[in-house]
């Protein structure tokens, strides 16, 4: 299989950090915080100013062991590069609880789901490499300035930014795409636009209680920030192609139950960009709407860390069902931190998230079949449509924190009825993801 320079320089990378033994004071030694180190001190002198850069990269592999669509082992690698500055302007430019940050992502390689695990008919639900889609481009993901007011109680953020950093996010320790990070992306994601894609916006929290947090937002929907024909796509900053607004609002409630941190989030969501009936070719509706529950609480705690311990999400999605073709999804995720008095910041974690087509979505799906003369499910036809229903992914895996430079996380993932598809059978795949923080 052909890989491009990003999926190599990954590659490369995990090579040699698993081929050196852990030296002090050397680039892969466990108590390194970046993997080309200090800058001889320089770069936490400028972190000091007010100056803080971030550049990563991110690899997922994966190999699928048995079942799928095509069974045939066969593997791919997705990775995503990372270029970010984030700006205290107090420290700066005397400008009281005020930042700024920006953020440049490329997306490169294959996903395993498309190319052996799905019906390749089919619409996609789940992905086992979570970081693959949106196109192997550059892109703007992040350009924001971002206010604070009243002691901090109050904060007012403008400028590029993706929805599920301010709404309907939740943790992310896994590799599975249906369990990684907010979920209405993977569901509405024709208005609802996750990491990688910035849109135009403005959201404001309010904290009007120590526990409590409401926010509201206004995201542009633009078709033309999800483009993928060229990089040009990617620094898209044009608005004359936006179609609508979306409009989230969330109350966040952050208690301490038994003295252990939670957080639980509700929230809502309406679209006024127009949106055709899932069902009825040719009817339009004004908007769409959604809502969500996030949650998460730390169960356990062992020691004197407080991080380590036992963790537990369980996020859900109720979408509007004139106009989506994934009503629901749920989501539940365990994960332990520090289950290795050697290894504390290691963790191994289980989830499971299942995606529930629409009825009326499948209904029509059905209708045409029959229409072409299809009654049973056909493995070859090019012009047959797989009736979805729902998706279930569970994935098992072991997070090695080398260092805070670099994680490794082996996985094993079960896929019941790819993308939906009754007759597809179940799939187990193998996955490795790395982080490497330079």
């Amino acid at each position: 299989m052909k890989k491009t320079n990003l999926v190599k320089l990954s590659a490369v990378s995990l090579a040699i950090l698993c081929s050196q033994a852990a030296l002090a004071n050397e680039p892969w030694s466990q108590d390194r915080q970046w993997l080309l180190g200090d800058w001889n001190g320089e770069r936490q002198h400028l972190e000091d100013k007010g100056y803080k850069f971030t550049v990563s990269i991110m690899s997922q592999a994966a190999t699928n062991l048995d079942g799928g669509y095509d069974d045939n082992n066969t593997f791919a690698n997705a990775a995503q590069l990372s270029l970010g500055a984030n700006f205290d302007l107090n420290k700066i430019a005397g400008w009281d609880d005020t930042t700024a940050n920006i953020l440049i992502t490329k997306r490169d390689g294959n996903a395993l789901t498309n190319e052996n695990i799905k019906d390749p008919r089919a619409t996609t639900l789940g992905n086992s490499q979570e970081i693959y889609g949106r196109g192997k481009i550059w892109r703007l993901t992040q350009a924001w300035v971002k206010k604070g007011f009243d002691d901090h109680k109050v904060q007012v953020k403008v400028g590029r930014m993706g929805m599920s950093d301010d709404f309907n996010s939740s943790q992310c320790e896994f590799q599975n795409l249906l369990l990684c990070g907010g979920q209405l992306g993977k569901s509405i994601g024709s208005i609802w636009y996750n990491l990688p894609v910035g849109v135009w916006a403005a959201n404001v929290k309010y904290q009007f209680a120590p526990e409590w947090t409401f926010g509201v937002g206004v995201y542009e929907v633009n078709p033309d920030n999800i483009k993928t024909n060229s990089d040009s796509d990617g620094f898209n900053l044009d608005m004359r192609g936006t179609t609508g607004a979306t409009i989230p609002v969330e109350l966040a409630w952050k208690p301490k139950l038994n003295g252990l941190p939670g957080e639980y989030k509700v929230g809502a969501l309406y679209s006024t960009a127009e949106a055709n009936d899932i069902k009825t070719a040719g009817k339009v509706h004004d908007g769409k709407h959604s809502f969500w529950l996030n949650s998460q609480q730390q169960l356990t705690q062992r020691g004197d860390d407080p991080k380590r311990g036992l963790y537990v999400g369980f996020n859900a999605v109720f979408n509007d069902k004139a106009t989506t073709f994934v009503e629901s999804t749920q989501q539940l995720a365990f994960w332990y931190k520090g289950v290795f008095d050697s290894r504390p910041a290691d963790s191994i974690a289980l989830g499971f998230a299942r995606y529930e087509v629409n009825d009326r979505a499948r209904d029509k799906e059905i209708a045409t079949n029959n229409s072409n003369g299809y009654f049973a499910y056909n493995p070859t036809a090019s012009n047959y449509v797989p009736v979805q229903s729902s998706e279930l992914n569970v994935e098992l895996n072991y997070t090695y924190q080398w260092s805070p430079a670099v994680m490794i996380r082996p996985n094993l993932q079960y896929i019941h009825q790819p993308s939906g598809v009754k007759q597809v059978d179940d799939a187990w795949v193998a996955g490795l993801s790395m982080r490497v923080n330079f």
